[in-house]
């Protein structure tokens, strides 16, 4: 087990210097200015891109980055391993680039491949399918509510009858499913927005409850957006995106078809900050029929990166063997106001350590990479996050060439936090 060499008091926190980390403190730079690239806020004004407002993830412009400083071209293959939204892999279709995208989270699968599906799609006949719709939305009378959000509070009843009205129109509508996901996408973006929640970190209560909306409006308008979106991407390419929903600590459902073949990564993993991820999306994967119960959402959540206190597994702690961090975790069990947290900490980085295993043995030899990371604090104590996943790197057989902190962030209770990029090869 290796020892603890200093434990230095500032104005900043508590910061646990361990020995492995060092060398990587040795290389890290930062930025002048920040760069906002890194988070989903410049997507905001990308269409295609925008359909889904999903915070937990990077923009177009800093993939576009990544590709221009990488020098990736047409005959490569670039994998994301925490796909999200799909910003990797739509910035690669735009451009030819075929890659591959997982993603544990279904319902973040069937918005990234729909998105990707809708850029071949016909504006005019999306134009002529929507007239079609809303003829069927007059007419619709029944509808099905989902099994998950049956007895639950999370809607106005006059809002949820009328997203289910379009719901039920857009499966009978006559058309095929990549134009029914298109409809459903952009119903899906709009679920929160008409809901009785707020997505803030996780999801929650508004404080107070939505009126009657005019649900039918907010869509239409949502769809003709979205349509004039794609005119004016006027997409014209084909390339090869290949979609897997699965948890990339397995290497299963289709990505063990990729050993050796990845030429570069570009992903950002789930941060250590507490989120419980797959809370975020559950009133859409219960709308969507994803999920039926709350034990269909714990068995999602025992499928992602532990990264949130509820999704700590006790029973797996002995299986924890990342010896260099033992330390740090000793000195959160004793300022951790949960005794989850702990656990919490271990967990993640012993779930990230299987999670870098597999994308090391999917990546080409001289394969490159980028990773976004956020650190964190709890109880005051500094997890630097960054240092510690560049370690782990390491012990993967990936070269860590550079460490780049690129954006300033506080914590909750002030400490200056970072934002940084991990450039690692093979």
């Amino acid at each position: 087990m290796v020892k603890l060499t200093n434990i230095n008091k500032n104005k900043e926190g508590k910061k646990m210097i361990l020995k492995e980390i060092e060398k990587f403190r040795n290389i890290l730079k930062t930025k002048d200015n920040s760069d906002f690239s890194v988070t989903y806020k410049l997507n905001k004004k990308e269409g295609v891109f925008n359909w889904y407002p999903y915070a937990e993830g990077f923009s177009k412009p800093f993939v576009d980055n990544m590709i221009a400083y990488f020098k990736i071209n047409k005959s490569h293959l670039v994998l994301d391993p925490f796909s999200g939204c799909g910003t990797t892999s739509l910035s690669c279709a735009l451009r030819g680039i075929p890659s591959v995208s997982i993603e544990v989270n279904p319902f973040m699968t069937f918005i990234l491949k729909s998105k990707i599906e809708s850029l071949e799609l016909n504006p005019e006949l999306l134009e002529k399918k929507l007239v079609e719709l809303k003829s069927i939305i007059k007419k619709q009378k029944l509808f099905k509510i989902p099994s998950f959000l049956v007895e639950k509070e999370f809607f106005n009843k006059c809002n949820l009858e009328q997203a289910l009205k379009i719901k039920q129109s857009i499966e009978n509508l006559n058309a095929d499913k990549k134009i029914k996901d298109f409809f459903l996408v952009l119903l899906s973006s709009i679920i929160i927005k008409i809901s009785d929640m707020i997505r803030a970190t996780d999801l929650r209560y508004r404080r107070t409850k939505q009126e009657k909306l005019n649900v039918i409006d907010i869509y239409n308008e949502k769809v003709n957006k979205a349509i004039q979106d794609l005119k004016e991407v006027n997409f014209k390419l084909k390339t090869k995106t290949y979609f897997i929903n699965s948890d990339i600590r397995t290497l299963s459902n289709g990505a063990e078809n990729f050993l050796d073949k990845i030429d570069f990564f570009i992903t950002s993993p789930p941060y250590l900050n507490g989120t419980n991820y797959e809370r975020n999306t559950k009133l859409e994967m219960g709308f969507l029929d994803l999920i039926n119960s709350e034990s269909d959402l714990r068995k999602l959540r025992n499928e992602m990166i532990t990264a949130g206190i509820n999704s700590t597994k006790t029973k797996d702690r002995g299986k924890y063997n990342i010896e260099f961090i033992k330390p740090l975790i000793k000195e959160v069990e004793k300022k951790a106001y949960d005794k989850r947290i702990p656990l919490m900490v271990e967990g993640y980085f012993n779930d990230m350590n299987l999670a870098l295993k597999n994308i090391f043995s999917m990546m080409d030899k001289g394969a490159k990479g980028v990773i976004v990371i956020g650190d964190s604090q709890f109880g005051g104590v500094h997890i630097e996050t960054d240092l510690i996943l560049a370690k782990i790197c390491e012990l993967n057989n990936l070269k860590v060439k550079s460490i780049e902190s690129v954006r300033e962030r506080r914590s909750h209770n002030g400490m200056k936090l970072r934002e940084s990029l991990i450039f690692v090869e093979k």
